[in-house]
């Protein structure tokens, strides 16, 4: 498993207990909190990459606190443990969020898989933002180089053009102008940036 900080959020000392030992064995560095006040200044003073969150706690419930953990940080990812499950609670959970739940007594090993689990799924999603700030910074508008007033104009309207809530657009051009540029620097920049973009060289298809 990677070493990661997890955050153990239950009143019940023993379980916190036994729960930290657990992961410690693993590299993790651990945080306690018996309440969700304790919680929320865990999560400010130093956020976890993974939480462990009871459903009942003495000043709260899990769900609300939930709500809460999300709304400061959506990457967060939150395992709900409940010894009180229903399909309800579990459906709920996931509606809000949750990545996982157990049922109490937590099964050690199968806690250990299914944090190791959770931080992989972290560990990807960071990387594909930073691949995506990366690629954002790559194509921005302003890395088209050329201060004359036809470069400045075609800037203007590839801004325009890139807000437009739904575009086609036909980029001409002789070769080595910068076509292929121009229409990633629109993807990018446009709403659809997060879906994929296809370069097909036309010359290669066959007749």
């Amino acid at each position: 498993m990677q070493q990661a900080n997890i955050l153990i959020v239950d009143d019940e000392r023993l379980i916190r207990w036994s729960l930290k030992a657990r992961l410690e064995q693993d590299g993790c560095t651990v945080t306690e909190a018996e309440s969700g006040e304790k919680a929320l200044s865990a999560l400010e003073s130093a956020p976890p990459d993974l939480v462990l969150l009871d459903f009942k706690l003495p000043d709260t419930d899990g769900l609300t606190l939930l709500k809460k953990i999300k709304q400061a940080d959506p990457d967060i990812l939150v395992i709900m443990m409940t010894g009180f499950s229903t399909i309800e609670t579990a459906v709920e959970a996931m509606k809000q969020g949750a990545y996982h739940y157990l049922n109490k007594p937590v099964n050690l090993d199968e806690l250990a898989l299914l944090v190791a689990k959770a931080l992989e799924t972290t560990t990807l999603r960071r990387e594909v933002k930073t691949l995506r700030a990366s690629q954002s910074e790559n194509f921005s508008l302003d890395r088209i180089i050329g201060e004359s007033p036809p470069m400045k104009a075609l800037k203007d309207l590839l801004r325009k053009i890139a807000q437009s809530p739904s575009s086609t657009v036909l980029v001409t051009g002789e070769s080595g102008t910068g076509k292929d540029l121009v229409a990633k620097a629109l993807h990018h920049n446009s709403s659809r940036a997060l879906g994929p973009f296809m370069n097909i060289t036309c010359s290669a298809l066959p007749d």
